[in-house]
């Protein structure tokens, strides 16, 4: 990716993503997923919750790289459209 999609893709999470959100269904959504985590974690030894933690970490890795995609994906159909 190139420094101008970069910021491209940056500006658009931060400014234009919050406009097509729907913010009540999203704090929903993380409010069980934090309620969910934390009774998992309960339940998990040291050695455990280490693996959970890296899971989740490669899990936020892949949703990064699928956010990218996305991005790239729609600005070339917007390129078509032009």
């Amino acid at each position: 990716m190139t420094s101008l999609m970069q910021l491209l893709m940056d500006f658009t999470c931060t400014e234009r993503l919050p406009r097509y959100l729907d913010h009540v269904a999203y704090d929903l959504s993380k409010s069980l997923e934090t309620k969910h985590l934390a009774a998992l974690k309960e339940g998990l030894s040291g050695e455990h919750t280490a693996s959970l933690e890296r899971y989740q970490q490669a899990w936020e890795d892949s949703r990064s790289l699928e956010l990218k995609a996305m991005f790239l994906a729609a600005f070339s159909i917007a390129r078509e459209l032009r």
